[in-house]
C-alpha cells in the first residue's frame, strides 16, 4: 500500500506541471481587403460572387455584422494598428500620398509591437499606407518581414497602368504627376510595378503569406495580409480575368476568395486550425462598382456603406460555428483583443479606444457590449454618432461645387434607428427628441478629446520628416536608402 500511494504521489507530482502549463499562445491571421463592398460576398449576401471559401469560412465562424473601419484607407490602418480612433493616432483630413513628410508616428505602439513582446514574429504581406518615408514603414513598426507597395495601387504614373483598369489604353501622365508604384521587400524596392505586377498583385502575396505560414509553424505567428484588391485600378489575375460572368470586379472578388482559400489550406496543412484566429474584413466601404446592400452609401462617408464592412472570424473549437454577432466593433478592438488572447500587456502610457472582443467572438452568453457608443469621423470631422441602435446625423454645410449657385447650404441633423432601418431611409428625428438630446450630450462629452471638427486636444502628434523624398524618383531610381544591397536577390520570385 505504500508502495502504491507512493506511486500515486509520484504520478501527481508529475502530472502537475502538466496541468498548470498555460494554454499555448495562438496564432493570428489578419486578412484585409481594399474597399470591399458589404454584399460583394456570400456571407453578406452576395447574389454576382461566388466565395465558396468566405461562405466556408463564415460557415464554420462567426459573422461580425456591425464592424466598422473608418471612410477612407490610411486612417482605418492606422485604427487597426493603434487600437485607436484614427483621429487620435493619425490626424489627417483624408489619406496619404506618395513622399508625404508624415506617417504613423514612430513612437506608435502597434499591434505587431505589442505581439513581438509575447514572443511573436510578424510578417506583413501587401499594401501599407501609413507613410512612405522609411521611418514609417512597417520594419519600424514592430514587423519582421514587409512585403508588398507601401500605399495604393493607384498611386503612380498613368502610363504605368495605375490609372486604367485592365484592358484599358493607359493614357499618358501629367507632367511629373506621381512617382513610380514601387513594390518593396523589408524597406528595398523590389521593382517598379507596371500592368502585369498589377495582374500577379494577389497571387504573389498569397504565395508570400503561404510561405510565411510554413515557414513560422512553431509559432506563434501574427500575419497580416493586407491585399490592394479590389481597389482601383482593377487587375483580376490572368488565370482569373473573364472567369466571372459580371465583369473584371467580379473577378478579382473571386480571386480574393481563392486567395484565402489558400491560406485556410495552408493553416489546416500544418496542423494549426485549433490554434489560429483568422479575422476577415475590408479596410472601409466599398466605391459605387460594389454592392453595399442594405446599407447606404459607398467609400468616402459616414454613411453605414462607408465605414460598416463584411467581417468574419474563424478559429474552429473556440467561436461557435455558423453564428454571427451584432455588436458595435472595429478595427480599433483588434490590438487589445490579440493582445489579450496572446497574454500581451497593452501600452500603459496612452489612451486606447478599442476593446476586447472575445467576449463576442466565443459567442459567451450574456456577453457586456464592447461598446454601446460609436463616433463616426471623416478625416477630423465628427459626422455621426451612434447610441446601440440610435444613429444621430450630425448638421452639416456643404456647397456644391459644380452647381450654378455655389452658396453654402445646410442639411439638417437626422436620426435612424438602425436595428429597424439600416438603410438609414427613415429620418425619425422629429419623433424622438429624448434620444437625440441624449446624442448630442455624447458630442459634447467628445468635444474636449477628439473634437467635433479640426484639430483636438486627444490627436497624438504625426510623425514627420524633413525633406522627404519618394520610393522611386521620377526617372524610375529609388533613393539611396531604399536601393536593393549590392548582391541581394530582393525579387525572391515566388
Amino acid at each position: 500500500m505504500k508502495h502504491f500511494l507512493l506511486l500515486l504521489t509520484t504520478l501527481l507530482a508529475a502530472l502537475a506541471p502538466l496541468r498548470a502549463a498555460p494554454a499555448p499562445k495562438p496564432n493570428f491571421i489578419f486578412i484585409n481587403i481594399d474597399d470591399m463592398g458589404y454584399a460583394d460576398i456570400g456571407p453578406f449576401g452576395s447574389q454576382l460572387n461566388r466565395t465558396p471559401n468566405l461562405d466556408r469560412m463564415a460557415a464554420e465562424g462567426r459573422r461580425l455584422t456591425s464592424f466598422y473601419a473608418a471612410p477612407v484607407c490610411s486612417p482605418s490602418r492606422a485604427s487597426l494598428m493603434t487600437g485607436c480612433y484614427p483621429k487620435r493616432a493619425l490626424p489627417i483630413p483624408h489619406v496619404l500620398f506618395p513622399g508625404d513628410d508624415v506617417g504613423l508616428a514612430p513612437g506608435e505602439i502597434t499591434v505587431a509591437e505589442v505581439l513581438k513582446t509575447a514572443g511573436y514574429t510578424t510578417g506583413i504581406i501587401g499594401k501599407w499606407h501609413l507613410g512612405d518615408q522609411p521611418e514609417f514603414l512597417p520594419n519600424r513598426q514592430g514587423f519582421d518581414l514587409h512585403f508588398g507597395l507601401p500605399y495604393s495601387n493607384d498611386m503612380g504614373p498613368a502610363e504605368d497602368g495605375v490609372k486604367s483598369d485592365l484592358g484599358k489604353p493607359l493614357p499618358a501622365s501629367k507632367a511629373k504627376s506621381q512617382p513610380p508604384l514601387p513594390l518593396l521587400r523589408n524597406g528595398k524596392v523590389v521593382k517598379r510595378v507596371l500592368p502585369d505586377d498589377q495582374q500577379s498583385l494577389v497571387e504573389i502575396y498569397t504565395t508570400e503569406a503561404v510561405r510565411f505560414i510554413t515557414e513560422q509553424k512553431a509559432g506563434p505567428f501574427f500575419l497580416y495580409l493586407p491585399h490592394n484588391a479590389v481597389h482601383v485600378p482593377i487587375y483580376p489575375g490572368k488565370q482569373w480575368a473573364g472567369k466571372s460572368t459580371n465583369g473584371i470586379y467580379s473577378d478579382w472578388v473571386e480571386e480574393v476568395d481563392w486567395s484565402v482559400g489558400q491560406i485556410f489550406q495552408a493553416v489546416r496543412a500544418q496542423g494549426l486550425a485549433e490554434k489560429t484566429l483568422v479575422i476577415f474584413t475590408s479596410d472601409n466601404g466599398g466605391t459605387p462598382r460594389a454592392v453595399n446592400r442594405p446599407l447606404r452609401g459607398f467609400k468616402g462617408s459616414t454613411s453605414e456603406g462607408g465605414m460598416r464592412v463584411p467581417t468574419i472570424a474563424w478559429w474552429p473549437g473556440r467561436i461557435p460555428a455558423g453564428t454571427s454577432d451584432d455588436a458595435i466593433c472595429g478595427m480599433f478592438d483588434i490590438l487589445p483583443t490579440f493582445a489579450a488572447l496572446a497574454g500581451a500587456g497593452l501600452p500603459g502610457d496612452r489612451k486606447l479606444d478599442g476593446a476586447n472582443l472575445w467576449p463576442h467572438l466565443a459567442g459567451e452568453p450574456g456577453a457586456k457590449p464592447a461598446h454601446e457608443v460609436f463616433h463616426y469621423y471623416r478625416g477630423l470631422e465628427l459626422e455621426a454618432i451612434r447610441d446601440l441602435e440610435w444613429k444621430l446625423v450630425l448638421s452639416s454645410v456643404v456647397t456644391n461645387a459644380t452647381a450654378k449657385n455655389k452658396s453654402p447650404r445646410t442639411i439638417p441633423a437626422r436620426l435612424f434607428n438602425l436595428k429597424t432601418d439600416l438603410g438609414e431611409t427613415n429620418n425619425v428625428i422629429d419623433q424622438h427628441p429624448e434620444v437625440v438630446s441624449r446624442l448630442e450630450q455624447l458630442v459634447a462629452r467628445m468635444k474636449n478629446d477628439l473634437g467635433v471638427s479640426g484639430p483636438a486636444p486627444g490627436s497624438r502628434p504625426l510623425g514627420r520628416v524633413t525633406a522627404p523624398q519618394p520610393i522611386l524618383g521620377f526617372d524610375g531610381k529609388p533613393r539611396p536608402d531604399c536601393a536593393p544591397e549590392t548582391g541581394a536577390n530582393p525579387t525572391r520570385n515566388p
